[in-house]
């Protein structure tokens, strides 16, 4: 009796990013057009930043014009590692306005202690006070959750 293989998330990005490689790597030489480059990020649904575009260039670009899979491949899990944190940003964003009931940007420490030790994934009592720690950092008991998502992200 033979088994299935089994594949998993990496194996289909793998087969993926290949997938895209192949397409714009038009003589089958391994390497791939750095202008081809931006339309197989966005064939993959990657859409970098100008900022993101220019960073990018700088890495790869060796004046020969041309990106290597392994360099294509390291680019990409780059945009989506970047587009999961932003994501990851906005979510926590989205949440923290649910209870600053003022539109100021903060929220109490109070609340945000109630909130994260006995909502969802419940952290202890001195969890919260480290937070709080690095959070408050005027001790006056409000927390900007800008600079909460900033921290969390560092």
């Amino acid at each position: 009796m033979s088994r299935r293989p089994t594949y998993s998330r990496q194996d289909s990005l793998s087969a993926t990013l290949q997938e895209a490689f192949i397409k714009y790597d038009k003589k089958k030489t391994g390497k791939m057009d750095i202008h081809d480059l931006f339309r197989a990020l966005r064939m993959l649904g990657l859409n970098p930043t100008e900022e993101q575009v220019i960073s990018i260039r700088r890495d790869i670009d060796d004046g020969s014009g041309v990106v290597h899979f392994d360099d294509f491949c390291n680019i990409v899990r780059r945009l989506m590692y970047q587009a999961e944190q932003e994501h990851a940003a906005d979510d926590l964003r989205v949440a923290f306005q649910m209870f600053d009931r003022e539109g100021s940007g903060y929220i109490r420490a109070t609340e945000f202690r109630k909130v994260m030790t006995t909502l969802g994934y419940r952290m202890s009592v001195q969890e919260v006070d480290d937070i709080l720690k690095m959070v408050d950092v005027t001790g006056d008991g409000m927390i900007n959750y800008e600079e909460f998502i900033t921290v969390l992200a560092a």
